[in-house]
């Protein structure tokens, strides 16, 4: 007589790195910092940013730090579908522009901060083409970290 353990064995899902990964669900308030300065990018419920647009001009960009939420108010003039220029931190003024990298979606440039996370910062992309709404994390934090409503599932 077979043992009903033995049987069983292989009807479990066995420990892997994707199924121990912690999950960010949407809405989640994302704390964000510069990687640069290391200073807070979120101040009053608002993700703070300079922006540069198309044109050269430069204006403040405060974007909703909540996850897939995707508010936006800014003081200059950025036409809908349209790549900025330049992110900035408001606090020493550094682009974060991620030289290379480009939205999966829209092919535009994007901009890399870091958010806090399981005790851990990482960091987190965004599209910079306005109304696109690609967001992602690193390869290695795709590890142990997924984005609710992400497309890697």
């Amino acid at each position: 007589m077979t043992d009903q353990k033995d049987s069983w064995e292989g009807m479990f899902w066995k420990a892997h790195k994707y199924n121990e990964r912690v999950k960010i669900k949407s809405g989640t308030f994302l704390n964000s910092f510069c990687p640069h300065c290391g200073k807070e990018l979120t101040s009053h419920n608002i993700l703070e940013l300079e922006v540069v647009n198309a044109e050269g001009k430069q204006g403040k960009l405060e974007l909703s730090p909540y996850l897939n939420q995707f508010d936006l108010k800014t003081d200059i003039q950025t036409p809908d579908d349209q790549e900025v220029q330049d992110l900035k931190c408001p606090h020493c003024h550094e682009s974060l522009v991620v030289e290379g990298g480009l939205c999966s979606i829209c092919k535009s440039h994007i901009a890399g901060f870091q958010i806090g996370s399981a005790n851990a910062k990482v960091p987190f992309f965004i599209c910079m083409k306005k109304g696109c709404h690609w967001h992602s994390l690193s390869r290695d934090d795709s590890d142990t970290i997924i984005l609710d409503d992400s497309d890697e599932w």
